[in-house]
């Protein structure tokens, strides 16, 4: 996924030999930071700037850096490399290509992209990866070994068409009714325009008298959507969450009272997207009925109705008595 945040990103395993196998004889701990690095340039500019490189192994290591573009691979926003050189992978080169970090050592990396006159504009996407291993100069040939890297997102000026907009928006797969809460929804993003874009805006859920019962993020993760491709996200509509399983009927209703939902409801999903600030619009509808929490509510109201019925009759009898006792009589009853 495309998460704007600094973090460590590890992609081990890249190697024919790690993916058809699934192991990998050694790895190697380095963190880059940032995680990724958006830059907008101008076709024919050079742009650049620095990253950082820190190895957290006990030994000094050398790493070497190598390019490769992506894309999207279905519709979860992992990327998908490719080895193919054909376009921001050729314009990336970082200085110097192969370094060696002692045990804890943090150091600078600069890079720069040159972008070529006449590339049109929109978004190109690829990252630039660390490894132990040399890359391969062979055309037949991969590396072998783990690597690290950051993703490269750049956006070369000009005129970008966006257009893009929501193809479903469900109770991702669940039917229309509900004991009790979470909710989850499932919406999917279509990007057809030249760039990448990142949705933002809220699920609002209106209850029966369509007052609003919560607003919740539609994309807390930042996620975009790359050019000409769908992404799928899932949003849950949750209260209070239960610290282990619940079992058995009062458990139950314990929790549909902490998440209490009942009636009707609709779920709107606003999204606003691209530069100019462009809307796109769902609805859905379902409805929530806690019987666990509703026929316990019932228990208790018939008995708290049938005590105080008790209760009222032993009065009006009292009342009665009273009322046909003579007054010396009522007096020695107070008495």
């Amino acid at each position: 996924m495309l998460q704007q945040r600094i973090s460590k990103l590890y992609i081990f395993g890249i190697a024919i030999a790690a993916l058809t196998f699934g192991i990998i004889t050694h790895t190697y701990a380095l963190t880059v930071s940032p995680a990724r690095l958006e830059i907008n340039g101008d076709p024919g500019a050079t742009v650049g700037g620095e990253f950082t490189l820190i190895n957290e192994q006990a030994t000094t290591e050398t790493f070497y850096a190598s390019y490769e573009n992506f894309g999207a691979e279905g519709e979860t926003g992992a990327p998908s490399f490719s080895s193919e050189k054909n376009g921001l992978d050729t314009w990336m080169s970082v200085a110097p290509e192969q370094v060696t970090i002692k045990p804890g050592q943090i150091i600078k990396v600069p890079y720069s992209i040159a972008i070529p006159k006449g590339t049109d504009p929109g978004g190109y996407f690829a990252a630039i990866f660390w490894s132990t291993t040399p890359p391969s100069t062979a055309t037949t040939q991969l590396s072998i070994g783990a690597k690290i890297g950051l993703l490269v997102l750049l956006r070369v000026n000009g005129d970008i068409k966006e257009q893009a907009g929501i193809t479903q928006f469900d109770r991702n797969g669940h039917g229309f009714f509900y004991t009790t809460l979470p909710v989850d929804f499932r919406y999917k993003f279509r990007n057809e325009g030249g760039d990448r874009v990142e949705p933002t805006g809220q699920i609002t859920i209106n209850d029966t008298v369509f007052i609003p019962a919560d607003h919740l993020d539609a994309n807390s993760a930042q996620g975009n959507i790359l050019p000409n491709s769908v992404r799928q996200f899932s949003v849950e509509w949750l209260k209070q969450a239960a610290p282990q399983p619940v079992q058995g009927f009062l458990n139950e209703a314990g929790y549909e009272w902490h998440n209490f939902a009942l009636g009707l409801y609709s779920a709107h999903l606003n999204l606003a997207y691209g530069t100019k600030g462009l809307h796109t619009k769902k609805t859905v509808w379902f409805f929530v009925f806690p019987w666990q929490l509703v026929i316990l509510l019932l228990v208790g109201i018939t008995i708290i109705w049938w005590i105080g019925r008790g209760l009222l009759r032993r009065y009006n009898r009292y009342i009665i008595r009273q009322s046909q006792l003579s007054p010396s009589q009522r007096d020695d009853n107070h008495s």
